[in-house]
């Protein structure tokens, strides 16, 4: 019976693929088509997968342990895709006991448990995995526990203030991997329809760098099944096509609109075929960001008894001196002109306007050139022939050779309109002052293992507050971050600001003003210590086709409900 069962599933699953790629609004039907640019999803292992397209696409295939409520945007008992109903909180706030929905199933059939979590979380910690979630081992969580079927024991090293957001996993099928070691999830991708998944939709196909496909799950989901014929997320080259396509009524909905076609989606919305919803100050800022340390000699900030490593310093921006002076030499005002129409802020530090830590008392850094390159010959970078077409070289420099140009390569990843212009404008700001950019935009994929490996000198991406916001930043800034493969790939290393993270993540009673007072240091110090070159946040703009129905946006999310979308043809 179960081998006519999985006949009859692929039989559907080829006959909704031809549905999978529509050549036109017409012929879409009620099928919702999402879209992304550059390289992507191609691995949907809960432990492994790393890009935020991965993580769209496995929101639609297993649940999370915690939901949150779109509305106030925070986690909440019961809240949608989330499987704790409830929690109870020891008297000393380390210790979280959840109790989880029932008649959430694997695909097989297999209940989805309290194990599945506790095995999540087990391959995370063994260090036979290659997650990026092992940065949540410092954050401090300590243990998952599976005390029966439906109730799960979280421990954590002291009362964390963030331990929620530090909790919220979703869960791989302990019943087929425990009987091996963990090792085994780093093959697993979870990318063929034999796959086994949980949530509303299944995959129905996955060609990689072209298109996901799902279709509605065979099973019964506790929070309904999915209410259209499929849901596709779309990939294209770059933001421009991506964008067209949208217009032409070939993708659904877009959750991001590049700033120099925002005007075409309101006359598009004044016309009637499309909707479109904005807020400001947006939830992502874009950045430039210096590595401090020799990208010939990567290395992680603690050696394997937990002692800091002295890093070999960068010769160009390992002296702060240098970053404050990069700092004032790039026009920002200009950038959010050119790169984004006026729809942006300029950052002071490392927390968007909007964002509850935010302290606006902060200065952003001024547009200053003459002070930038009194600043560069303190360090030791001079003009040699009083010639600004020509590269100021060392002379006296902290790290450099005497004689050493100021030459470096900036990347930022290919197909982003936005940050192509904004690597544009950064490399003509710079020459003027004497500093030559190799400005290079490449595969997303290649920029991603060139950053994890720490083997680069600078790079143009962004960050999208965490949904929900997560105030601790200790996986980018923080010391421990600062791993081949981790976030913080720039060797940032700043022991008061991992104390001060620390300290805001304790505060009695998780007081919101006193942790906002311990944030506005952190911002502070971030300020001056520089790691990045401060651009600014973009404001938030979503669109999609007048013919959907069912569509909530809040801040911060759009497709929270896509499954309760339909389309009309």
């Amino acid at each position: 019976m179960k081998h006519l069962n999985r006949l009859w599933i692929l039989g559907l699953l080829a006959l909704v693929f031809l549905l999978v790629i529509p050549a036109s609004a017409q012929d879409q039907g009620n099928i919702i088509t999402r879209s992304t640019f550059g390289s992507g999803p191609i691995n949907f292992n809960p432990v492994t997968s790393s890009s935020s397209d991965e993580q769209e696409v496995m929101n639609r295939l297993y649940p999370n342990l915690l939901g949150v409520d779109p509305v106030t945007a925070l986690i909440t008992p019961g809240a949608p895709g989330g499987m704790a109903e409830s929690w109870d909180i020891s008297d000393d706030g380390t210790v979280y006991t959840f109790r989880l929905r029932q008649g959430f199933s694997w695909s097989d059939g297999t209940p989805v448990t309290a194990r599945d979590f506790e095995y999540t979380w087990d391959a995370i910690a063994s260090g036979e995995t290659e997650s990026p979630l092992a940065f949540l081992l410092d954050n401090p969580v300590v243990d998952f526990e599976a005390v029966d079927d439906y109730t799960l024991r979280v421990t954590f090293t002291s009362a964390d203030c963030e331990a929620l957001n530090s909790a919220g996993l979703q869960p791989v099928p302990a019943h087929v991997f425990e009987s091996g070691p963990f090792s085994a999830l780093n093959d697993y991708n979870a990318d063929t329809p034999d796959a086994l998944e949980v949530g509303p939709y299944q995959l129905a196909s996955q060609i990689t760098d072209q298109q996901t496909g799902l279709i509605p799950a065979t099973w019964d989901d506790p929070d309904g099944n999915a209410q259209n014929d499929g849901w596709i997320m779309r990939v294209f080259g770059d933001q421009t096509v991506e964008f067209e396509a949208f217009l032409a009524g070939e993708t659904t909905a877009l959750d991001f609109i590049a700033p120099n076609r925002r005007s075409d989606v309101l006359a598009a919305q004044e016309q009637g075929s499309v909707n479109v919803y904005t807020y400001s100050p947006g939830d992502r800022y874009d950045y430039l960001g210096f590595n401090l340390a020799d990208p010939s000699n990567p290395q992680n900030a603690y050696d394997e008894n937990g002692n800091l490593v002295e890093q070999t310093p960068n010769m160009f921006f390992a002296d702060v001196r240098v970053r404050q002076a990069l700092n004032m030499a790039v026009n920002v005002d200009a950038i959010i002109e050119g790169a984004v129409f006026g729809f942006g802020s300029q950052m002071s530090s490392s927390y968007a306007p909007g964002s509850w830590p935010y302290d606006p008392s902060v200065p952003v850094y001024e547009y200053n050139p003459e002070r930038a390159l009194e600043l560069l010959a303190e360090a030791g970078w001079i003009d040699h022939d009083n010639d600004p077409s020509t590269p100021l070289v060392a002379q006296g420099a902290m790290y450099a050779p005497d004689g050493t140009e100021f030459a470096f390569t900036l990347f930022t990843n290919q197909g982003n309109t936005r940050r192509n212009a904004i690597g544009t404008i950064t490399q003509d700001e710079l020459s003027r002052i004497g500093i030559r950019v190799d400005f290079q935009s490449i595969d997303f994929n290649v920029l991603i293992e060139i950053l994890d490996q720490q083997t680069f000198d600078a790079f143009i991406l962004g960050w999208q507050n965490s949904y929900p916001f997560r105030a601790d930043q200790r996986q980018i800034f923080g010391s421990t971050g600062d791993v081949i493969g981790g976030s913080n790939s720039g060797s940032y290393i700043n022991p008061e600001l991992d104390a001060l993270f620390a300290q805001a993540s304790e505060v009695p009673d998780c007081d919101v003003e006193g942790r906002k007072a311990i944030y506005a240091q952190v911002q502070q110090i971030l300020h001056d210590d520089a790691p990045y070159l401060w651009l600014f946040s973009l404001d938030g703009m979503y669109s999609w086709d007048n013919t959907v129905t069912g569509v909530e946006p809040y801040p911060g999310t759009l497709y929270w409900n896509v499954q309760d979308w339909t389309r009309s043809s």
